[in-house]
């Protein structure tokens, strides 16, 4: 609700901060594991997996991984999949 109003009260219309959302998954230089998921069409653990053997470059964040675009080739990767 908080969020609301403050969008409200700086005068900027409730799809701005959605935009603004979706500009930066497309400009940031990194994927979460979720994202990761997604792209290659396997499983969560199947992507840990990979993560733990080394086949998978990432970073530890909390909980999640963050694999940085200019680690990961997704062409390999894809083709190793299959």
């Amino acid at each position: 609700m908080e969020a609301k109003n403050r969008q409200v009260a700086l005068g900027q219309p409730e799809w701005y901060d959605k935009l603004n959302l979706l500009k930066f998954m497309h400009e940031k230089d990194f994927y979460t594991t979720k994202e990761l998921i997604k792209i290659l069409g396997i499983s969560k653990q199947s992507v840990l997996k990979r993560i733990g053997r080394g086949n998978i470059e990432a970073v530890k964040t909390g909980r999640d991984y963050i694999i940085f675009k200019k680690d990961v080739d997704l062409a390999k990767l894809k083709a190793d999949i299959k």
